[in-house]
């Protein structure tokens, strides 16, 4: 009956169940090849690594900073705290130009590894913040969202869902980009945005193909629902396919080269319904996958424990989370759902 693995789990789960962090917004450092890289990292309230929660990056824009990024940008913090996950704001480095702007791969390269910079920083939040490495988020505004394009086509490993705002790929990010994995993608963009002309220019692709290119790799339906949310704003949304990733665009008619009201939460709605594997809806019924990441593992065990006697872990559905439950997963342990 998987005996070990139980005795091994109530350990950890005592081991962690204590709150040790005590600040909730703090600086970190990952070292990359050589290069201390800073991001700040938002705890929400009354946070136990035990839970196990999913990471939402926001990149800031061209010359800016983090606190920049929370104060005129999106704060993720309100919604970290009632939605239980963990928010970071990465912070680049000075370029030769003295400009705190990120390096986008391709024809302005400026060597500076900002691939390699997220994927330590993933793996330091998994290892150190106890994060789910299935469901790892990001956004970024301008010069931020051009990187999103990166992430999307080279991490598509790594990252799950992307909130893209005022910024197109760039033409060479494109040509690169034909054997991306699916992920999803919330996509915002102004008709008047002048970093990111809707129709493209010679650095960037136009919307209309950056939708196609997406909805293609996705394989999401390719006809969109459309639904105006007002304020000149329309919303796209391609379904998602039998490989479970879709894409959404907003349309801000008139909108120009800034971050609309709406966008926090439009996004955090987006990117939360995926895991690596796709929308969690989509993936299928899986009752003993609680955390929704398309496998059986550890930390469904982990969350079954917590969730002991009430009707949290309830995989048989007599309607509360008992033993009966426990041994439900253990014969479905190291499964993909």
């Amino acid at each position: 009956m998987k005996s070990w693995i139980l005795a091994a789990v109530i350990g950890l789960s005592a081991a962690i169940s204590t709150p040790a962090f005590g600040q909730s917004q703090f600086y970190d450092t990952v070292n990359v090849n050589g290069v201390n890289r800073q991001f700040l990292i938002y705890l929400p309230v009354n946070f136990e690594p035990a839970e196990n929660m999913p990471v939402m990056f926001h990149f800031h824009g061209g010359d800016g900073s983090p606190e920049e990024a929370l104060q005129y940008e999106i704060n993720y913090r309100p919604l970290a705290d009632a939605n239980r996950f963990i928010a970071v704001y990465p912070a680049a480095l000075l370029d030769g130009d003295g400009c705190t702007c990120w390096n986008n791969e391709g024809k302005y390269s400026n060597g500076i590894d900002e691939l390699g910079f997220m994927s330590a920083m993933i793996d330091a939040m998994v290892a150190n913040y106890n994060a789910d490495p299935n469901r790892i988020y990001a956004s970024g505004f301008s010069l931020g969202g051009s990187l999103m394009w990166d992430f999307t086509c080279f991490l598509g490993d790594k990252v799950a869902a992307v909130g893209v705002i005022a910024a197109n790929m760039w033409q060479w990010t494109y040509s690169d980009c034909a054997d991306a994995l699916p992920i999803g993608v919330c996509h915002i963009l102004g008709t008047n945005d002048f970093y990111a002309p809707y129709n493209g220019n010679q650095y960037s692709i136009s919307v209309s193909l950056q939708n196609a290119h997406w909805v293609n790799i996705n394989g999401a339906n390719p006809t969109p629902t459309q639904e105006n949310i007002g304020g000149n704003v329309t919303r796209y949304l391609w379904a998602p396919g039998e490989g479970c990733h879709g894409h959404e665009h907003y349309r801000r008619q008139g909108g120009g080269h800034d971050i609309p009201s709406f966008a926090g939460q439009r996004i955090w709605d987006f990117v939360s319904q995926y895991t690596l594997d796709g929308l969690t809806d989509c993936i299928g019924d899986c009752p003993a996958d609680l955390d929704g990441d398309g496998s059986i593992n550890v930390n469904d065990v982990l969350a079954l424990i917590k969730a002991w006697g009430d009707s949290g872990g309830d995989i048989d559905g007599n309607g509360t989370t008992d033993v009966n439950d426990m041994l439900l997963l253990l014969a479905e342990y190291g499964e993909e759902c």
